[in-house]
Parts: C-alpha cells; sequence; structure tokens
C-alpha cells in the first residue's frame, strides 16, 4: 500500500508544481519530442494519472479479497480514465478562442459622447464604446463642443487621443 501512496503523492507533487510553475514544466517533454498526441503529455495529464492509479490501487488495496496484481488493475484503469478525462478537458481549454484584442486604431466611424468640453483646437475627453468597453480618450475637433455632445471619431491621433467631429443626427 505504501507504494501506491507513494506513487499517488508523487502525481499530487506533479499536479501542484505544474500549477505553480504554469507552462514552464511542459518544456521538458515538448524537449524530449515525446508529445505526439497534441498535450497527452502535458504535467496536468500525467500527474492526473499519477494520482488517480496510486490512490485508487491504494483503495483497491485497503479490500482484504484483492491482491496487488488486481488493485495494480484498479489503479491503472482509474488513471487511464482520470488521465483521460484531463488530456480532453486540457485540450478543449488549449482550443478555446479568445476576444480581439481592441486598438485605438478601430474607432474611425465610431460614436461617443464628450465628457470634457472640446474647445477649438484644444483638447477635451470622450467616452466610446467599442466591443464591449468603454474608452475614456483625449478629444481635439477643429469647432468648440460642449459636455453631452455625441460625436463621431474621424481620426487617431495617437493611442489615446482621437479627432472628433460631432455627429449629425
Amino acid at each position: 500500500m505504501t507504494a501506491f501512496i507513494l506513487i499517488g503523492s508523487f502525481g499530487l507533487a506533479l499536479l501542484l508544481i505544474g500549477l505553480l510553475l504554469g507552462d514552464h514544466l511542459d518544456g521538458v517533454f515538448d524537449a524530449l519530442h515525446l508529445d505526439a498526441a497534441a498535450g497527452i503529455l502535458s504535467t496536468p495529464v500525467i500527474g492526473a494519472f499519477f494520482a488517480a492509479f496510486g490512490f485508487g490501487g491504494a483503495m483497491a488495496l485497503s479490500r482484504p479479497e484483492l491482491g496487488t496484481g488486481p488493485a495494480s488493475a484498479v489503479g491503472l484503469g482509474a488513471g487511464l480514465a482520470l488521465g483521460s478525462l484531463t488530456a480532453v478537458f486540457m485540450r478543449s481549454v488549449m482550443r478555446m478562442s479568445t476576444d480581439v484584442t481592441p486598438r485605438t486604431a478601430d474607432l474611425v466611424g465610431k460614436t461617443g459622447v464628450v465628457l470634457t468640453r472640446v474647445p477649438a483646437g484644444g483638447l477635451g475627453e470622450v467616452r466610446v464604446a467599442h466591443l464591449g468597453q468603454q474608452l475614456k480618450l483625449a478629444a481635439r475637433c477643429d469647432e468648440p463642443v460642449p459636455a453631452g455632445t455625441t460625436v463621431v471619431v474621424v481620426a487617431v491621433a495617437s493611442a489615446t487621443a482621437v479627432v472628433v467631429t460631432p455627429a449629425g443626427f
């Protein structure tokens, strides 16, 4: 039983190290060129397999009618089941799509609201909604624009400043 508990503890330790070090430990498996099955030899999968194998085998061995051979088979089944489930989960997490990163260059044509009055040729402040985010930017306009006015972004002056014109709705 001690061997099974040590194997299970090794699996838990591997999971903990993988949690703390992240993808750095996965580079070991990449360097060995063993990962031909896209994620099967990742740290979470190997850790889950060893933890389930060790603790599953120890639980099976605690039954008086089971010997080391059947307990090893139970542990192997538990390890394969949990390792496979972890591999499927990790593969779906790695393939998950992410949202588009907002860029100020995409603001041209967007409407916004003036927060701080924009003097003619000077800087004011506008709020523009873009990809579900409220962006607060410096704004410049050729004519004075009072606060609360709806404006359209006609150009991007910098990463934090835009050129606007009053919306003609």
